[in-house]
């Protein structure tokens, strides 16, 4: 989802064009457990956690989020809920981590209704919190 603000350039372009990680001599499981904390210690909720990836996310009742219900939700849809998917894949010695972000809400009849996070901004924010864990 691209808003009005200015877009900052991006810190790191990856060769998946997602925010990564890349975390030396460690262990999927040692990873997944810091990224479950990670969601824990920002308020977030956890949808799901496997071997291979962590889902979680935080519903938004801010001004961004009364904006994005307006975007792709209506009166009756539910509050609009952030949701970050790290995917946890070994290579080699090392783990690398994968996030995708959106945000999504419930429409009366059910129906999802998402918008993908791909600006800059929110790109650079999750790179910034992958480069800085310390599994």
């Amino acid at each position: 989802m691209n808003g009005c603000v200015t877009q900052q350039p991006l810190k790191k372009v990856t060769q998946s064009g997602k925010p990564e990680g890349i975390y030396k001599n460690k262990t999927k499981e040692s990873v997944k457990d810091v990224l479950i904390g990670y969601c824990n210690q920002n308020g977030m909720m956890v949808y799901d956690s496997n071997d291979s990836s962590v889902t979680c996310g935080k519903e938004r009742t801010d001004a961004a989020g009364i904006l994005v219900q307006a975007m792709i939700g209506n009166a009756h849809s539910t509050t609009p809920v952030q949701k970050i998917l790290f995917t946890i894949g070994k290579q080699d010695k090392d783990v690398r981590v994968w996030a995708d972000m959106w945000i999504e809400t419930q429409m009366a009849t059910g129906q999802i209704n998402k918008a993908q996070l791909t600006n800059n901004n929110a790109k650079n924010a999750m790179q910034d919190t992958l480069d800085k864990l310390n599994p």
